[in-house]
């Protein structure tokens, strides 16, 4: 199955809290939005595998995010558990030629 993986080659899965880069603002100071992903869903006449990513309060608000192997450099797993188990304790996919996310 196709994953997807946040900058440290760890797969984003239900559920996580993702930090997204958004803008550098004033005195290059480094600005971030935090997401959680919902669910996956499938989509279009392929039925391709997306994740529902909405905002930590507003739940009716989300964005699809395509799950197609790609590291992406701009997101950020800050919290997520599957069962009693944390996301630092995932494998990490090897980052030998990082690819453009969002």
């Amino acid at each position: 199955m196709i994953q997807i993986y946040d900058k440290t080659g760890r797969e984003i899965k239900e559920h996580d809290i993702l930090k997204i880069f958004h803008f550098i603002g004033a005195r290059r100071k480094r600005h971030y939005m935090y997401k959680q992903v919902g669910k996956i869903v499938h989509l279009g006449k392929n039925k391709s595998p997306y994740l529902e990513i909405h905002h930590l309060n507003e739940r009716d608000e989300t964005y699809k995010q395509k799950i197609n192997g790609c590291i992406h450099e701009n997101i950020e797993i800050v919290q997520g558990f599957v069962g009693n188990i944390s996301f630092i304790h995932r494998p990490k996919k090897p980052l030998e030629t990082p690819t453009k996310g969002i």
